[in-house]
């Protein structure tokens, strides 16, 4: 086997699970074996292989199979020393940080180890092992207005209030009581029409006023100290992944979890995924994590 970077994953990991999340970032040409072996051709001079023969010592006992991150090496000046000892790709590149394709395709390896509960095994005989992300972000065609959004997350975050307090004053293209009756849709049978109307009341704003972006958040805070938000607004962009499935327009609401301590607790990422997941049962849309990933919300 090559000297380069491994992808070190663990058992149940298939070769088509790591095909499918390459192409959700790259999409490329896939030359493969009926399934068994996998080759793709990332970016020029880039290829994702494998699985190879783990001719490599000392690997973690859960190691189960390997596959090469080839790329052409692309380095830079060494760290300088007061940047080393935080561990990831400086202290693992500490006499010459990786660039170019290189860097693109490290990065790769670590978002993918992240999603698989592998590790990246450098070809300075660093094993870096990324936490898994906690955070989850929604992409949907419909704007909530802020108490609609508070509604939603309440039973999910309790406590959870605008950042600030000005529901009104945050909410200037969200929909105001229903135009033909003048009550609020949210204590009777018609909220999922009111939250669909929503997107017809933020649309006919964004033409009255093309050149104004609104954005809110909100916030909740647990016993511990953790905190929770919620951002929303419109997004600049999507990621490869969900290219051609929503339309201009969309908006970006980041489910983000902030602990009070070092770790996150278990407790907190349910409530991560309990909230978007009532988000998206209101609103449609697709979720990623922040590695550009499809997330899916059981």
């Amino acid at each position: 086997m090559q000297p380069g970077h491994l992808l070190v994953v663990p058992d149940g990991v298939t070769p088509a699970d790591v095909q499918a999340l390459v192409l959700s970032r790259f999409p490329s040409e896939v030359l493969d074996d009926g399934g068994a072996h996998l080759r793709m051709d990332v970016l020029p001079g880039c290829l994702v292989e494998g699985p190879v023969p783990a001719a490599v010592a000392d690997l973690p006992a859960w190691a189960v199979a390997l596959y090469r991150l080839e790329a052409p090496e692309q380095r830079g000046a060494p760290v300088p020393v007061e940047l080393r000892g935080r561990g990831g790709l400086l202290d693992a590149f500490a006499e010459g940080e990786p660039g170019g394709t290189e860097r693109e395709m490290l990065e790769l390896g670590l978002a993918l180890a992240r999603r698989l509960g592998g590790a990246v095994l450098t070809s300075t005989g660093s094993l870096l092992t990324p936490p898994p992300h906690t955070d989850l972000l929604l992409y949907s065609e419909i704007w909530l207005h802020p108490d609609a959004l508070v509604h939603v997350l309440t039973p999910h975050l309790p406590g959870v209030s605008l950042e600030g307090g000005d529901l009104e004053g945050a909410g200037r293209r969200g929909l105001p009581p229903d135009a033909a009756s003048g009550t609020s849709l949210l204590a009777d049978e018609g909220e999922r029409r009111w939250l669909h109307a929503e997107a017809d009341a933020y649309d006919a704003a964004a033409l009255a006023e093309p050149d104004v972006t609104d954005s809110y958040g909100v916030l909740a805070t647990g016993p511990d100290g953790t905190v929770w938000s919620v951002a929303v607004e419109a997004a600049i962009g999507v990621p490869p992944v969900l290219a051609g499935l929503l339309p201009a327009g969309t908006i970006l609401y980041e489910v983000r979890c902030h602990p009070a301590g070092s770790s996150v607790p278990g407790e907190a990422v349910e409530r991560v995924d309990a909230a978007t997941k009532a988000l998206l049962e209101s609103v449609g849309g697709y979720v990623v994590d922040d590695d550009g990933f499809l997330v899916t919300l059981d």
